[in-house]
């Protein structure tokens, strides 16, 4: 706001408005009417959808992440399902195993989860309100990137899901394998999430490593910068 001493005039000089207020003379700029696009409009409702969809889904992914308060992290989950819904009405959205931008989402940056766990992880839905997820054998000391010092890894796996219109959670499952660091053979197993599955419902399933050292009788965390993976590794849509 701009304080006019001196001379004052009342009313409007081009897109100027001089005032009074508070017994001080004041001038503003004119606000001016801007029309809003069909494509402007529909980015807004879009965006708004994607923040409430992210907003459940961080919730629902909290322990496969590793710093899931980061703003920049938030930022980017909300950002890649605003790039997957583009101008698109939820209506036009066609059902999909393989979200766009939102399948290859990272969590921690230059950290990719399968740059660290080398091994076959496939998603799959087996049922109705099932999501299970296939892991293949594999020796860790041989197909997982550890730091030094490293005896036991706890690998997390959640799935969040909720309706992506209204952003109304459907339910979010965590469980954990602890997998020592050696070279002896993990068998293949399947891990069955109990997570609904409705018609216009976006699910995620993520996963992070938490590596682990022996200290004074029970494990801490290995807390190294290099070795946070954790992303997602499917994203669906009904």
């Amino acid at each position: 706001m701009a304080t006019v001493t001196d001379v004052f005039v009342s009313g409007s000089v081009g897109n100027l408005i001089f005032y009074r207020r508070m017994g001080k003379s004041c001038a503003r700029i004119k606000r001016v009417n801007l029309k809003q696009t069909a494509a402007t409009r529909m980015r807004g409702i879009n965006f708004g959808m994607a923040s409430r969809a992210g907003k459940a889904l961080r919730s629902g992914l909290y322990a496969a992440m590793p710093v899931p308060k980061d703003r920049s992290l938030q930022s980017r989950v909300c950002g890649s399902i605003a790039k997957w819904i583009g101008l698109s009405a939820v209506e036009e959205l066609m059902p999909t195993d393989k979200v766009p931008f939102v399948s290859e989402l990272v969590f921690t940056k230059e950290q990719p989860f399968d740059g660290r766990f080398k091994v076959q992880v496939t998603v799959s839905q087996t049922r109705d309100n099932v999501i299970a997820v296939s892991i293949e054998a594999f020796v860790p000391a041989l197909q997982i990137s550890a730091p030094a010092g490293t005896a036991l890894i706890t690998l997390v796996i959640s799935v969040a899901g909720c309706l992506l219109k209204t952003g109304e959670p459907f339910g979010s499952e965590t469980q954990a394998i602890e997998i020592p660091y050696n070279d002896s053979l993990i068998p293949a197993q399947v891990l069955a999430f109990h997570v609904a599955t409705p018609p216009g419902g976006l699910a995620i399933t993520a996963a992070r490593l938490i590596y682990k050292k022996p200290e004074y009788n029970s494990w801490i965390h290995i807390d190294k910068e290099a070795f946070k993976p954790a992303g997602v590794i499917d994203a669906r849509y009904w």
